[in-house]
């Protein structure tokens, strides 16, 4: 993949972002995510065009090195990369809540103590041509496609989110995804929502085969209005 030392770029300071109440610009949030195949092309294209101002990412970016990382991952179909661009921030995330959050879904379905965390999503890089507000412009979104877990007695199952079996899972998840982005990042709860905070789901029409999870741009307990709230 054409990741590597691309990744570091910050957009210019010309960004007009201003702050909103949390409950605008819900009909606008759903954006495609790139597969590895149209990310490789994205970037180079940027690079045969010299269009590098898509790839001037505002916020620092880095690598998920999904075959050997903590939580391991990989786009749904495909195996796992060496290297996948990933916002610093939502990288920092989960590594530090998302154990947290699977962890209380376990606990609301009798899953066990959770030993490794494998996660299967649809994409996390948005095209900014097509939806420069979206957070997967930014890389601050994952599609979540389902979570693979091993407990400490050696279990392995997977959490498939559009199984609507696994609703209670993935209801403590985004509870506990919405408190943490609510704590950690300074964003109001979305329509009063913890649910809702930080994620798209079923709720959605857009959402019933992915679980949208993002950490939102907010400053001083608001949510930057450049930039869509999920």
């Amino acid at each position: 993949m054409i990741i590597g030392m691309i990744l570091n770029f910050n957009v210019s300071a010309s960004t007009q972002v201003t702050f909103s109440s949390e409950g605008e610009g819900e009909e606008r949030e759903h954006a495609h995510t790139l597969s590895p195949e149209e990310e490789a092309n994205y970037y180079r294209e940027a690079y045969q065009k010299g269009n590098f101002e898509i790839l001037n990412f505002r916020f620092q970016q880095t690598d998920w090195r999904e075959c050997t990382d903590e939580i391991t991952g990989n786009y749904s179909g495909y195996n796992c990369a060496n290297r996948r661009g990933i916002s610093v921030i939502l990288k920092d995330f989960m590594d530090a809540y998302m154990p947290i959050c699977v962890q209380e879904a376990l606990d609301e379905v009798d899953g066990g103590q959770l030993d490794q965390l494998h996660i299967i999503h649809d994409g996390i890089l948005g095209d900014r041509r097509h939806s420069p507000r979206s957070m997967h412009a930014e890389n601050r979104a994952i599609d979540i496609d389902s979570f693979v877990v091993t407990n400490y007695a050696g279990e392995k199952k997977r959490y498939l989110y559009e199984d609507v079996k696994n609703r209670p899972f993935y209801t403590a998840f985004r509870s506990c995804w919405g408190r943490i982005v609510h704590e950690n990042n300074g964003c109001p709860y979305y329509a009063g929502n913890p649910l809702r905070t930080g994620s798209i789901g079923w709720e959605d029409k857009n959402h019933r085969h992915h679980m949208h999870t993002s950490v939102p741009y907010c400053v001083r307990g608001k949510y930057g209005s450049y930039y869509y709230n999920r």
